[in-house]
């Protein structure tokens, strides 16, 4: 059930990149593509909890109460935490599953460093498994920071997911795009090829440490 569950939320891709504005290490987003073909493990398991059953976990991490509400923009519940302590965020985190988390100003930014260091992990572990799978890890171009042309390199990483993924990159918003054009362009439900050229390019780009990012068409309702 779990690996149906991953599969549809896979198949939304187009219509989720196209609302959200997101940078893929800092959000859920490399969560919600993982690859139906990997089993999850009991770490992904516990991510699923439902927001109900998150928020009471948090509770027994020594914050305090905690309010459940549903985010219609994100399509996702938040979790809001009244009162917390520097010492509980990593029990939090690991409480609230894959639930968006709402906390005071002043430890919000220490809350995001943590989960953002995990969906990191998380993400490449599945990207290096994916592309091995498919024979494109030995693939993947080097990339460093200051001295690769972004340009070039984004070309490199079209050609390795395919036609396709041609033109992905390519627009006003520059190598570290999706083009939103591009995605546009692919119908729903996507076709296999859809999935695995948008799979691949953040696959790709994660394992290289190249980051992209999503421009979305909506605006935030006031």
């Amino acid at each position: 059930m779990a690996a149906m569950a991953a599969n549809d939320q896979l198949r939304t891709f187009g219509v989720r990149a196209m609302v959200l504005v997101m940078s893929f290490l800092a959000t859920l987003f490399p969560i919600i593509i993982l690859w139906p073909s990997s089993a999850p493990d009991g770490s992904e398991r516990a991510g699923l909890v439902s927001p109900q059953a998150a928020a009471e976990q948090i509770t027994q991490c020594g914050a305090g109460a905690v309010n459940i509400r549903y985010d219609d923009l994100l399509q996702s519940y938040a979790l809001a935490v009244r009162d917390a302590t520097e010492a509980q965020l990593q029990c939090i985190e690991t409480a609230a599953g894959y639930h968006d988390v709402e906390l005071p100003p002043g430890l919000q930014k220490g809350f995001d460093e943590i989960r953002a260091a995990k969906y990191s992990a998380v993400y490449r572990a599945q990207a290096v498994a994916w592309l091995s799978t498919r024979g494109l890890l030995d693939k993947v171009p080097t990339f460093r920071a200051g001295e690769t042309d972004e340009a070039a390199f984004s070309g490199e990483l079209e050609a390795i997911c395919g036609p396709a993924a041609k033109g992905a990159l390519q627009s006003e918003y520059g190598p570290r795009t999706i083009n939103p054009v591009w995605l546009q362009k692919i119908p729903l439900p996507p076709r296999a090829e859809d999935d695995d050229a948008v799979s691949c390019l953040m696959a790709a780009a994660s394992v290289a440490g190249f980051e992209l990012g999503f421009i979305g068409n909506e605006a935030v309702p006031e």
